[in-house]
């Protein structure tokens, strides 16, 4: 009996690693929009490591120097460069939008160091929260939204309190005229 010519290892342990990782891959689609809808997600976003976009703050084992208190604060009538904008949604808006108007009068902006910062808040509220694709808010997720910017706020101090306040009142408001918010990365 004759044996099939085998495959030398390296080439066998490379197509083990690419086909472990495709299937660890897997459609995340089903669950990054499930707090747009109303649905709640099983298991929390985990929080973004601090320093990850921007320096991490004074005080801390980088020796970093702390972001100014003017990029912390909401900002409006911005016409470009790596700023989060919050747009409120037209009505009908779905979660799989993707043409949108940037830099619009109406918006609020804030900038990427506020936004690491409040990368939390934002990430309980809606599961699959990510600061680089464009994520809508409804009602019940901004009423979370609210809930976790307030909480944030009083873990906290100075010019990200005081947005974080802000921004929980901007949320709360927003649901309550049953009305979405849509939030556009840099």
């Amino acid at each position: 009996m004759r044996r099939a010519p085998s495959l030398p290892c390296s080439v066998v342990s490379i197509a083990m690693a690419v086909a472990l990782a495709s299937a660890g891959a897997g459609c995340r689609s089903c669950t990054d929009d499930a707090g747009s809808t109303g649905r709640e997600a099983k298991g929390t976003q985990p929080p973004m490591p601090s320093g990850m976009l921007v320096p991490a703050a004074a005080g801390d084992e980088a020796g970093a120097n702390p972001p100014s208190a003017a990029n912390l604060r909401i900002a409006r009538h911005v016409r470009g460069g790596a700023w989060t904008e919050l747009q409120v949604a037209a009505p009908g808006d779905a979660p799989t939008r993707n043409d949108f108007q940037h830099w619009r009068d109406d918006s609020i902006f804030l900038s990427l160091e506020a936004m690491t910062l409040l990368h939390e808040p934002f990430a309980r509220a809606l599961p699959g929260f990510d600061l680089f694709l464009p994520r809508l808010y409804g009602p019940d997720a901004l009423a979370k939204l609210s809930t976790e910017l307030d909480a944030f706020a009083t873990r906290s101090s100075g010019p990200i309190s005081e947005t974080a306040r802000e921004l929980s009142a901007l949320a709360k408001s927003t649901a309550a005229k049953n009305q979405s918010l849509w939030v556009l990365g840099p």
